[in-house]
This record gives structure tokens, C-alpha cells and sequence, in this order.
């Protein structure tokens, strides 16, 4: 099966709105849902973050392709240069983020809040100070569900893979913890873990901090 892997510049509404349906698909509609409250707002979420990396190309949208299907697979991904990260600046987050905020409960709204400074916390202390925005650091990436196993989630990270080798960074990535088996067949390495709260005060997950030297070849 032929793959056909880019980094989309200019996308217009209509391509967006594919990603976006993409994503959704890829997650089955369930990504973070305990947070969302509404289905409806799953394409809002991943929306959110094609535009905000779409920001003044703050960050990167890859999409693979299959000849006669179109789109089957897309990645968001922070580059260095220019050394962002998600929601790190106004056009970012005023790019969708903001607007998807206000349509959650109080609640939820704050524990997105709470998440990202814990998330960030957590990648931070794993990676150690700075490695993140000196990497070329994946942010979500999503395969259709009918199209699984076929390589086209292995040739979009190939294709990041590429770009941060050429230019001399490595590659980092978070997940839950237990993607570590999947993310360590691309020869990836767990540089640190940490607990992420749930609504519940009580309960937490577990993600990780995934990294991957390109900067040396691997």
C-alpha cells in the first residue's frame, strides 16, 4: 500500500475539517471524554489542535495519504525552530482553545487548567529543563480505525523522524504509560513518569515522557 506522508502549510477550512474528523475517528470520539462532557465537542477538541499549531506556523500538521482514500492518518507536532509548545502563546490558544473553554462546565474548564500545568510539570521534570522546546515534540497523532496496522502511523513518525534528524534535535512525545511498549518499538525511551489527577481528587493516571535521540541518528 503506497503511503503518502506531507506537512500541509495552508489548509483550507474544508482540509481542516477532514483532519478534524480524522482525529476524531482515530480516538472513536473518546479522547479525554470524562473532561469534554459532550460528544459533540470531540471535533471542537481536536480542531483546536490543528489550529492552534497552524498558528503562525508555530507548530506542524503531517497527514498521510493513501492513493484513491485521501486522508487517513494526521500529526501535530511542535519543530524546533521555532521552539513552541501547545497553548504556549495568545495566537494559540485564541485560535479555538479559548472558544472550546467557554462552551465547558466551570468544573471541567478548570480541570483542563489544572492538567496542562501538571502535564507540563511532569515533562518537565522528565526531560529535564528546555529539552522539550529544543525537540521536535509530538503533540497527538491519529490513524482511522479501519486502517490500523498498516504502517501509517510508523510513516508519519518516519517522516517527523526525518525532519528532526536534518536538523540536528531529538524527537519527544507524552502518553500514557502503558504506550510504552508501542512507542519503544520505534525506539523511543522512557526518560521519566508522573501522576495526572482525575476530576476526582483521588484518582490519578499515569503518563509518561516518551524521548527518542534523531539528533544522533537513531
Amino acid at each position: 500500500m503506497s503511503i503518502v506522508v506531507q506537512h500541509v502549510m495552508n489548509p483550507s477550512e474544508a482540509e481542516i475539517d477532514q483532519y478534524t474528523k480524522v482525529l476524531a475517528q482515530a480516538f472513536n470520539y473518546e479522547f479525554f471524554a470524562f473532561a469534554l462532557g459532550d460528544r459533540d465537542l470531540q471535533e471542537h477538541m481536536h480542531r483546536a489542535h490543528i489550529t492552534a499549531a497552524l498558528a503562525n506556523n508555530e507548530g506542524e500538521v503531517h497527514i498521510a495519504e493513501v492513493p484513491g482514500e485521501g486522508v487517513v492518518g494526521v500529526a501535530v507536532w511542535y519543530p524546533f525552530p521555532p521552539g513552541s509548545k501547545f497553548l504556549s502563546t495568545d495566537a494559540q490558544r485564541n485560535a479555538g482553545w479559548n472558544q472550546l473553554m467557554d462552551k465547558l462546565e466551570p468544573r471541567l474548564c478548570d480541570w483542563w487548567t489544572q492538567f496542562l500545568d501538571e502535564y507540563d510539570d511532569m515533562v518537565e521534570r522528565a526531560l529535564t529543563q528546555g529539552v522539550k522546546l529544543e525537540a521536535y515534540h509530538l503533540q497527538l497523532i491519529g490513524v482511522l480505525p479501519e486502517r490500523h496496522r498498516r504502517g501509517i502511523g510508523r510513516a508519519l513518525m518516519q517522516f517527523a523522524k526525518n525532519k528532526a534528524h536534518a536538523m540536528g534535535v531529538p524527537t519527544v512525545l507524552e502518553s500514557g504509560a502503558s504506550a510504552s511498549e508501542l512507542y519503544g518499538g520505534l525506539g523511543y525511551t522512557v526518560a521519566g513518569s508522573g501522576p495526572i489527577h482525575l476530576l476526582s481528587e483521588d484518582s490519578t493516571f499515569d503518563m509518561s515522557a516518551f524521548i527518542k535521540h534523531t539528533e544522533s541518528g537513531q
